[in-house]
């Protein structure tokens, strides 16, 4: 009698089980929104913090475009029609932009220049059809505060780090990304509650990659004494990305309240202003462990306070509820 040899298949159950998880969290909205956006931020800034650490903010923009991939099954097909379409290009040309700048090492004239170019061909892009139809004031007073509210953001993502490769101001060097995770937040907050679910999902995405990066750059200032690079990378992949967010959900956006809300986020950004000096005295006196910890937390408390402002009163006073 012939005996048929038993075959065991070892751990093929884990597999499985193990890729049906992983296709789950790529489907189901926290996962899309927050999980693998982290997940990136955190993994990249490790990765290149040992590569050497020059592109290290990487992992903010690529969650962005990331999460962009996972919700809408794809990146917009180029030429773009749609505004919402036209941001993901702006994003990721944005993104692409900081990174040449930072391996040319051109970071500090090249960002002086685009700080202005990169915004006025943003707008214009987005804009174009109303723009060639005979644009009204309303437009143009659109354009031009969004124009001035981008160079204020790209101003304080590049001065707010000053100085941080001094021990006095070496907390500084988290402070772009915390700008970007507070704002992004609150951006996303009142997307999700009244403009859209999708630029509030991408909000909270970009959030999500700043979290990351930030989790591994503060570890990395707490105990060796220098947060990581964040550079043009940073500035453009993910301040650029949060301000071409911005553009979709104002232009989207159909009450002047709404436009409003997301305006009090952006000081998030004008907030530096006072919000350095002081988080840089928190402990000051004491010891440098204790100002490497205690001084980006007194800085996140403080740029928050606007976007948690907005968010309170769409909730509150306004009582906006996700659809």
């Amino acid at each position: 009698m012939l005996r048929r040899p038993a075959v065991f298949i070892v751990g093929s159950g884990a597999a499985d089980g193990g890729m049906a998880f992983f296709q789950n969290l790529l489907s189901d909205p926290v996962g899309q929104t927050a999980i693998v956006p982290f997940a990136i931020g955190f993994l990249l800034a490790v990765i290149l913090r040992i590569a050497g650490g020059r592109l290290a903010a990487l992992g903010i923009g690529a969650a962005f475009v990331a999460a962009y991939y996972m919700i809408h099954n794809g990146v917009p097909a180029f030429p773009p029609a749609a505004t919402a379409q036209k941001m993901f290009y702006v994003a990721a040309a944005g993104l692409a932009l900081g990174v040449v700048l930072d391996l040319a090492g051109a970071a500090r004239s090249g960002g002086h220049l685009f700080a202005f170019v990169v915004p006025i061909a943003a707008l214009a892009w987005m804009r174009w059809p109303q723009l060639m139809a005979g644009p009204g004031g309303a437009l143009i007073a659109t354009l031009v505060v969004l124009f001035l509210a981008s160079i204020v953001v790209y101003w304080r993502q590049a001065a707010s780090s000053r100085g941080s490769d001094t021990d006095e101001a070496s907390s500084a060097a988290l402070f772009p990304a915390i700008q970007v995770l507070v704002a992004g937040i609150g951006l996303g907050g009142i997307a999700l509650l009244g403009i859209s679910l999708a630029f509030g999902s991408l909000a909270m995405a970009l959030a999500a990659g700043a979290g990351g990066y930030l989790l591994v750059s503060y570890v990395v200032h707490l105990f060796g004494g220098r947060g990581l690079a964040y550079g043009a990378t940073g500035a453009f992949g993910g301040g650029g990305i949060w301000l071409a967010l911005a553009y979709a959900a104002v232009f989207a956006a159909d009450a002047p309240v709404k436009v409003a809300l997301i305006g009090v986020v952006a000081l998030a950004f004008l907030l530096d202003f006072v919000a350095r000096p002081l988080a840089l005295l928190v402990a000051a006196s004491g010891s440098p462990a204790a100002a490497r910890f205690a001084q980006p937390i007194a800085y996140g408390a403080l740029v928050a306070i606007p976007p948690a402002a907005a968010l309170a009163y769409a909730w509150f006073v306004l009582g906006w509820r996700m659809n």
